[in-house]
């Protein structure tokens, strides 16, 4: 009876292909099969020292590595997926990749159009960006709904996700990182301004350099905040969901807070996977 019922919805959707299939067990999966188009595009610019690249996304993912020479370089993978072949290529035609370049500025944006492209969450558009980029530019990468992923890279660096996670390993300079559905995993190596990372639905972790020299405010509202032994972390105040301290020297204000999740502060990248040791209070709190 219920292959039946499946087969008279997918008979009466016209113009959408159906795939059927039925386990030993009995088990039914269906799933609606169409066309696809994709393409590449790739851009290389040229800015001057300190300026700025913002890339902005709608459906999938920015990944962002060191570039291998003083130019940045921008691929991007875009992919529509239709009813048919035809219109998938069609719509690939009528997407739009907004540039807005000059000398100290380079701004890339995927836009819909009024002729039926879609890049919201349930549109048929993904776009994958991989960027390369020198040191010390003011980068700024966003995206709806998909993951951000850098690793290695120097400057000013504002991350921004809604549905999506935030990975950042070897970072310097300073970062500002949020997501909204999503949990959040910077790792910094050296510091030069402050740097704030914020989920609403997520866990954070902040993973630093033993060297590095900054002032830490961590707070958790619907989670707990934890840091790791060996972190060199100065407490000025600690409860279950708030720590603030100095860590080494003291210097640019790191903050990292959460709303549904927990905060880890550690060194190590095991204890970001959750398999570092954790310690209950920091150096120079009252108790052993």
């Amino acid at each position: 009876m219920l292959l039946r019922t499946l087969l008279v919805v997918c008979l009466a959707s016209a113009g959408i292909a159906c795939d059927i299939q039925v386990s030993k067990q009995g088990d039914v999966a269906v799933g609606v099969s169409g066309g696809r188009a994709s393409d590449e595009w790739q851009r290389t610019y040229s800015l001057t020292n300190g300026g700025r690249l913002e890339v902005i996304n709608v459906n999938g993912k920015i990944e962002v590595s060191p570039a291998s020479g003083s130019q940045v370089e921008v691929w991007a993978h875009r992919e529509v997926r239709a009813r048919s072949e035809e219109e998938a290529k069609a719509r690939l035609a009528k997407a739009q990749m907004i540039e807005d370049v000059g000398p100290d500025h380079v701004r890339i944006e995927a836009k819909p159009n009024d002729q039926g492209v879609s890049f919201g969450p349930h549109g048929r558009v993904t776009i994958e960006y991989r960027v390369k980029i020198p040191a010390g530019l003011v980068t700024s990468f966003r995206t709806e709904n998909g993951p951000v992923r850098l690793e290695n890279i120097d400057g000013r660096i504002t991350l921004a996700s809604t549905n999506g996670p935030i990975l950042g390993r070897g970072l310097s300079g300073s970062v500002d990182a949020s997501t909204v559905n999503g949990g959040i995993e910077i790792g910094l190596t050296a510091m030069n301004g402050d740097s704030k990372i914020v989920t609403v639905n997520g866990p954070a972790t902040l993973i630093l350099s033993p060297e590095i020299n900054a002032d830490l405010e961590a707070a958790a509202v619907n989670g707990g905040v934890t840091t790791q032994d060996g972190l060199p972390l100065t407490v000025s105040d600690r409860t279950n969901r708030r720590v603030t301290g100095r860590l080494n020297e003291g210097g640019p204000r790191i903050s990292v807070q959460t709303t549904n999740g927990g905060v880890r502060v550690g060194v190590t990248g095991d204890f970001a996977r959750g398999r570092g040791g954790l310690r209950g209070r920091g150096r120079g709190e009252a108790g052993g």
